[in-house]
């Protein structure tokens, strides 16, 4: 990735003086933000008119928090985009693919079936794109050549949250990417206001037509972060009731871009529409899985889950995964003329 802007990109490890003030700071919330004086003439070029901060004939104006751009730096795009992490020091799991291959060599003439093929892997950490915004602040402008801007970065972390030293690397460097400075301050939040940041809260609507199902889901205000919402629920529904899902399921206000379908306690399809970049399906009891936060229900192993990505011919691998594990929960019929790696041994 070519660099985008004139100051070290980022930090391969937390910075000694982020640690000192860890050791000062005696709360739990960590608010990543540090503040820097700004040539104006930097304002006026455009430099940091990637957060909203310009200048212009009524002074430095600013338009509240901003999505850093993913080509701001590689932890920038992990932010935008998630991040698929190997872990070769965790125990190797069975994972399986499925894909189509031509009968007796020729599809055309004879059909195509689908198969699977089941080996041991490494695991995989997947984090899904994590939202984090800059917000910069005014804090003086004496109308000289400098000014003195804050930058605030949400959300906020809890020293008791998973991967809290990987999170706060992550997020100290899409600061440092973006803005040239970076550091951590002591929260005044609540630790409830925190929460309500990083939570999931589900909303569930029973199975019923389509239109039925479609009509409730869209009954909430559309998020105006997922764009054509309306459009990719309605054929998310299509797909999925050909499954007979137990529930559909949506977040509720700001995380109103989830959206999935419960096939059994341990089975639940969901994807960010916000983002739009994979399917998850999900092997945890749904209850517990639920009450875990945004940032935690996929910081996780991949062997918990699986992770189907928007490419060519994703809706017809999503199918057929989909079906397999209702078939090992009792709940479908094997496919007709499906033969699996495992079964022709």
């Amino acid at each position: 990735m070519a660099k985008r802007f004139p100051w070290k990109s980022n930090y391969r490890q937390i910075p000694s003086f982020v640690l000192d003030a860890l050791d000062d700071i005696e709360g739990d919330l960590i608010a990543v933000a540090a503040t820097k004086k700004i040539n104006r003439s930097d304002i006026e070029a455009g430099l940091y008119s990637h957060l909203g901060l310009t200048a212009g004939d009524s002074g430095i104006a600013t338009v509240g928090p901003a999505y850093p751009p993913a080509d701001a730096g590689k932890w920038s795009e992990r932010n935008a985009y998630g991040w698929d992490r190997k872990r070769e020091d965790w125990p190797k799991v069975q994972k399986s693919w499925t894909f189509e291959s031509p009968n007796f060599g020729d599809g055309g003439r004879n059909g195509w079936t689908m198969r699977s093929w089941t080996k041991d892997v490494y695991q995989h950490q997947i984090f899904e794109p994590q939202g984090m915004t800059i917000e910069p602040t005014v804090l003086e402008d004496k109308g000289g050549e400098q000014v003195i801007v804050k930058f605030a970065l949400s959300p906020m972390l809890s020293r008791d949250m998973p991967e809290f030293h990987l999170t706060l690397l992550w997020a100290l460097n899409v600061l440092q990417e973006n803005t040239g400075v970076t550091g951590v301050f002591a929260s005044d939040a609540t630790r409830a206001e925190y929460i309500s940041t990083v939570t999931l809260d589900w909303q569930i609507f029973p199975p019923g037509t389509a239109d039925e199902v479609v009509a409730r889901l869209l009954a909430s205000a559309h998020p105006s972060n997922a764009p054509d919402f309306e459009k990719h629920v309605r054929e998310r529904v299509r797909l999925f009731e050909g499954f007979e899902p137990k529930a559909y399921i949506r977040g509720q206000g700001s995380f109103g871009s989830y959206f999935g379908a419960q096939f059994a306690e341990d089975l639940v399809v969901f994807e960010n529409l916000k983002y739009g970049n994979a399917v998850y399906l999900l092997y945890q009891d749904w209850d517990k899985a639920s009450q875990r936060s945004r940032l935690d229900l996929l910081r996780d192993q991949d062997a918990h889950f699986d992770r189907v990505v928007h490419t060519d011919g994703w809706q017809d691998r999503l199918k057929s995964l989909l079906h397999d594990k209702l078939y090992e929960r009792g709940l479908r019929r094997r496919r007709s003329g499906y033969r699996s790696k495992r079964d022709r041994r």
